[in-house]
């Protein structure tokens, strides 16, 4: 069953900690530094069931405006915000700075909690009312606040009813086929080893599966998965989770590191993303602005490039493009956090369209309408996820992609990706070239390339029979797999090219069938050196090309005997009877000496015609003679 996540929020000293020890039993104030201070540093966690029975997780978030970061994190997993406001305080700048954040992360849902009831009763009114328009202003769904006092535990059971309350409208995290832990924590652990701890997003996980740390890409296994203290053999999306990690060390998963299972993670350099600016305290965004993207539980920097503008003021949200220093493993309908480094400051927040698109170097052409439909497309995602978007993934890839790549790229499960595609399939808005589905207009982009690589191979090597196979495989952006096969089988079908062997040609080509004046002074040349065949530099000077040399041997004509050794097929043959004539009357063998003078040329010819001998199987060598092969007995 999945487990929800309440995540606090709230002004520095405002009981955030001292709240969550008194509804859990938990101090979430884990390091001694936290304890002399007397302020939350580090995220903490602490297990909760509420009256009805339900266990959630419960993430203790700092106040303080220098680890806004790390409260950014925290709220990244929030399913349910708990905004603590205290009554003698009342709304303070870091309140209106994480309440400003809940709308970036899209937190739906809040409960206020007014704390400190003690000490200002009187004015807990006013400041629960202010604390939830505050909220509702912002877009976060908030009709609860409840005055509560830690210390008195005035309050607890009616604040832990309204979260209860809160929490029963609330889906549980879809399973979209691509689990990933976000990682808070790691440590080692005598007698276990590397530990991580986080929350589990978009999947199942299992004792005993093989999975892979992002982006350190190191590779291991589960051996062993605690919820709430518990071990567990399997976890489903949503809530806190621990894992035990066999073959992965501590310093490869630090803070920001995602686990997946093995090879699903996809790396991003560019987001394509919408942005909000709020209007509470932002100073905007500037084209070509350097920004720090808070998405999961990692921060890397970031260069923000907008749209058909030079300034997102605030209030406003539009497209944009960030180009990341660092990669992220992101999916499309992943949160972010915008954020200057110094001074340090929430600006904005975004949701990811596209985690894998190309880099858009001039905005007149950039992919508005595709954006416009990647957005509709995650506002209407059900609870399978934005299927959709496995389309999108596959028509905009210029070589179209698999089922599975498709699935991975739009974070969706591969089943639900494979029933979208063979509806577009079916609608004629993809083409499936074997396991790839490829649209339309990709495909003809691949036609027309296929046909000018054709043609301009053989308007430069027309003597050659074709252009090989591999090479343009290569030069369409394939490989010599299934992939590249079902591809030349399809151009073959639709009349683009004909396929013999390792080569492949435009339909009725034919290589040259006059041969050049070049072809003509190599032949004669050939045929006047007899046994001892011209110098590489002398064919050069004749006009020999790679074409020309490969032209001669296929027409029968030349004999390669090494890499620049070229003889006349006569010369060559004759060579070769009177060796065997000698090789038959000296049964131990001949030095290469011998068969140098024997066949009056020079050792440059002898080596290489031994050594062709021998390579298919005539000939032998015994030491430094060389003799006919004897039968196995």
């Amino acid at each position: 069953m999945s487990e929800l996540v309440v995540g606090t929020a709230g002004h520095i000293d405002h009981g955030k900690t001292a709240l969550i020890t008194a509804l859990t039993g938990v101090d979430c104030d884990r390091l001694a530094e936290e304890r002399r201070r007397g302020m939350t540093i580090e995220l903490g966690f602490a297990p909760w069931t509420l009256p009805s029975g339900r266990e959630v997780s419960v993430v203790d978030v700092p106040g303080h405006e220098r680890f806004i970061r790390t409260m950014a994190v925290g709220a990244r997993s929030t399913d349910l915000a708990l905004l603590c406001v205290a009554a003698d305080d009342g709304i303070m700048p870091q309140t209106s700075e994480h309440a400003a954040i809940l709308r970036l992360l899209r937190v739906r849902r809040a409960v206020v909690a007014v704390t400190k009831i003690d000490l200002a009763p009187e004015r807990a009114p006013s400041v629960g009312e202010s604390s939830l328009l505050l909220l509702r202003d912002l877009g976060v769904a908030a009709t609860r606040w409840v005055g509560v006092s830690a210390p008195s535990r005035l309050g607890l059971d009616a604040l832990a009813a309204a979260v209860d309350a809160e929490l029963a409208e609330i889906q549980p995290p879809p399973d979209r086929g691509h689990p990933r832990l976000l990682v808070d924590r790691s440590f080692s652990q005598v007698g276990t080893g590397t530990v991580v701890t986080g929350v589990l997003d978009g999947g199942k996980l299992h004792l005993g599966e093989g999975v892979e740390a992002f982006p350190s890409r190191r590779r291991g296994r589960i051996q062993g998965l605690q919820r709430r203290g518990q071990a567990v053999t399997a976890a489903e999306p949503g809530g806190r989770l621990a894992l035990a990690l066999n073959g992965i060390a501590v310093k490869d998963v630090p803070r920001g590191s995602v686990i997946g299972l093995t090879g699903d993670a996809t790396s991003s350099s560019h987001l394509d993303c919408l942005l909000h600016i709020p209007s509470l305290g932002a100073r905007g965004v500037r084209q070509g602005m350097q920004l720090e993207v808070l998405c999961g539980t990692a921060a890397v920097p970031a260069d923000v490039w907008l749209v058909g503008e030079e300034r997102l003021a605030p209030g406003r949200s539009g497209y944009a493009q960030l180009h990341l220093h660092s990669p992220l493993w992101a999916l499309p309908g992943d949160r972010l956090i915008l954020r200057t480094p110094s001074p340090a400051a929430v600006v904005g927040g975004g949701v990811v369209l596209d985690a894998h698109p190309a880099r858009h170097r001039r905005w007149a052409r950039a992919p508005l309408d595709a954006w416009a439909q990647r957005e509709r497309a995650l506002a209407e995602a059900g609870g399978s996820g934005p299927v959709q978007l496995a389309v999108m993934e596959a028509t905009s890839a210029p070589l179209g992609l698999t089922a599975k790549h498709a699935a991975r790229l739009a974070g969706v499960p591969e089943s639900a990706a494979i029933t979208a595609l063979a509806a577009a399939l079916a609608g004629g808005r993809l083409q499936q070239v074997g396991l790839r589905f490829v649209a339309p207009e990709r495909w003809q982009d691949l036609v027309e390339l296929t046909k000018d690589e054709l043609r301009q191979h053989h308007q430069s090597h027309p003597l050659d029979p074709g252009l090989p196979r591999r090479q343009l495989l290569q030069r369409l952006g394939f490989d010599s797999s299934p992939d590249g096969d079902s591809v030349i089988r399809r151009l073959e079908a639709e009349g683009v090219l004909e396929a013999s062997g390792p080569v492949v040609k435009a339909t009725g080509q034919e290589p040259a069938s006059t041969p050049g004046a070049a072809v003509e002074r190599i032949s004669a040349l050939l045929h006047q050196s007899g046994a001892n065949p011209p110098t590489a530099a002398e064919l050069r000077q004749a006009g020999m090309t790679r074409e020309v040399g490969a032209y001669l041997i296929r027409q029968g004509e030349a004999i390669q005997l090494s890499g620049d050794l070229l003889m006349s097929a006569p010369a060559f043959h004759a060579l070769e009877s009177t060796l065997q004539d000698l090789l038959a009357t000296s049964p131990e063998g001949v030095s290469v000496a011998a068969v140098r003078d024997h066949l009056h040329t020079s050792r440059r010819v002898a080596v290489p015609l031994l050594e062709r001998l021998a390579r298919s199987r005539v000939i032998e060598r015994v030491g430094d003679l060389h003799r006919l092969r004897r039968p196995n007995l």
